[in-house]
């Protein structure tokens, strides 16, 4: 009865919310944030149309860049795996969007619909799918019940449940109880296995097959990295990935201390999310420093970087690490939880992170206990941490060593996640041959 409650509940929300976006969308002067809902509406052109309905299709839907980023090694052992499907992946984001579309390993790229039933059906009616994954934390009751109701084998992979996510349990079981009845879930730690089963998941579809990211492997630089490279010369970068509104100020105070008697230094700053761009750059000039947009490197001359580099673009921040000295992940000296540690890490990089790392807490915990990682917890501490690596260089690339060590211990993810879904696709083949 409860639970009858609840998806009638979430159900009737998702579909309100989903004709107010059709509405907000076709109103003059209505705030872009609601406009661009009108995307996540589950319409396809005729030509998106014409390709979804031309072959059987293997879905991958991840929330956003990191997570896409992730999973794509994955994605392209499935595309190697199941060579005549056509490949779709979906995103939340427009820049995940664009990142997408870009990726060999896709032949379809879009936005995941709103979690209304209309949406849904819209959107998943041409195609003829033989498998859905969603990454991480993707859990989308309405999508994944329509699924179950097509017998399409779905598979949470490289899935985790936050803390945060838990504390709310007790209402989110209800409703994920009947969301992940048919859901392979792929762990990635015993921790988040025990979670996802006090949230509903059948304990004989529950197994941990590790974290994606390890498995993350280094695309050639792109040409822009490369001019990145020239105009630091011989200068020292630290790399703020990730930031968040609260960080920036704190990064720019510590970076302004430790510039202090080491003249050599740039700080290459990131903010996870583009439209605050503006906003940091006047941060910067604010706090008296010289600013370069990483678009803007081509006018630089060798060994001319600026005491500041803004990351405008989306995508090269895993390269940037691995021209910097020592990397500090944003989401975590704020109440966010924390982002991607392990690209710093590959690359062989000192990581520091904040206090707030939910959203990566055993990756990091292993960084940590593995010498590869220390936390800070404020400006003052990131000044301290910052000055001790750059004054001990012995030291800080001892670190690099023990952060790449751990990645490449952990790797293996892949192959994984990839006998899981290759044998439950078998025996789903299996079933309808002989049903």
């Amino acid at each position: 009865m409860i639970e009858r409650l609840a998806v009638g509940a979430y159900r009737g929300t998702m579909t309100a919310a989903a004709a107010a976006a059709r509405l907000a969308s076709r109103l003059p002067g209505t705030p872009a944030r609601w406009r661009a809902l009108g995307a996540r509406l589950g319409r396809l052109t005729d030509d998106e149309r014409a390709l979804a309905s031309g072959a059987p299709a293997v879905w991958l839907h991840a929330a956003s860049v990191g997570e896409l980023n992730a999973a794509r090694p994955l994605l392209r052992r499935l595309r190697e795996r199941f060579a005549e499907r056509l490949c779709v992946v979906s995103t939340l984001s427009l820049t995940g969007l664009e990142l997408a579309r870009s990726t060999p390993e896709a032949h379809l790229a879009l936005l995941l619909p709103l979690d209304a039933p209309g949406t849904v059906r819209r959107l998943l009616a041409p195609f003829q799918l033989e498998a859905f994954c969603f990454t991480e934390t993707e859990i989308w009751p309405t999508l994944l019940a329509e699924l179950a109701a097509r017998g399409v084998p779905t598979f949470m992979v490289s899935g985790r449940v936050g803390s945060g996510t838990m504390r709310r349990a007790r209402w989110l079981r209800p409703l994920y109880r009947h969301a992940l009845a048919g859901v392979d879930c792929c762990m990635q730690s015993e921790e988040d296995a025990q979670r996802i089963l006090a949230l509903g998941a059948d304990p004989r579809r529950v197994q941990v097959a590790g974290n994606l990211k390890f498995d993350g492997a280094a695309a050639d630089p792109p040409p822009d990295v490369l001019r990145l490279d020239a105009a630091l010369g011989a200068r020292r970068m630290i790399v703020a990935g990730s930031t968040h509104a609260g960080e920036d100020e704190m990064v720019l105070e510590a970076f302004r201390r430790v510039l202090a008697g080491r003249a050599d230094l740039t700080l290459l700053l990131a903010p996870r999310h583009p439209e605050r761009l503006a906003a940091v750059a006047d941060l910067v000039r604010a706090a008296g420093f010289p600013l370069a947009r990483y678009s803007e490197l081509a006018t630089l001359e060798k060994g001319q970087a600026p005491a500041v580099i803004l990351l405008d673009v989306v995508g090269p921040l895993a390269h940037c690490y691995a021209l910097g000295v020592i990397a500090f992940v944003g989401g975590s000296l704020v109440p966010v939880g924390g982002h991607n540690v392990l690209e710093p890490a590959r690359a062989g990089r000192p990581v520091l992170v904040g206090p707030h790392t939910e959203h990566a807490a055993d990756t990091v915990e292993r960084l940590i206990a593995g010498g590869a990682a220390l936390r800070v917890s404020s400006a003052e501490s990131l000044v301290w941490a910052l000055a001790g690596l750059l004054d001990e260089p012995v030291r800080m690339a001892d670190m690099g060593r023990r952060a790449r060590a751990l990645v490449e211990g952990g790797q293996g993810a892949v192959e994984r996640h990839l006998k899981i879904i290759a044998a439950r696709l078998s025996m789903t083949r299996f079933a309808r041959a002989t049903g």
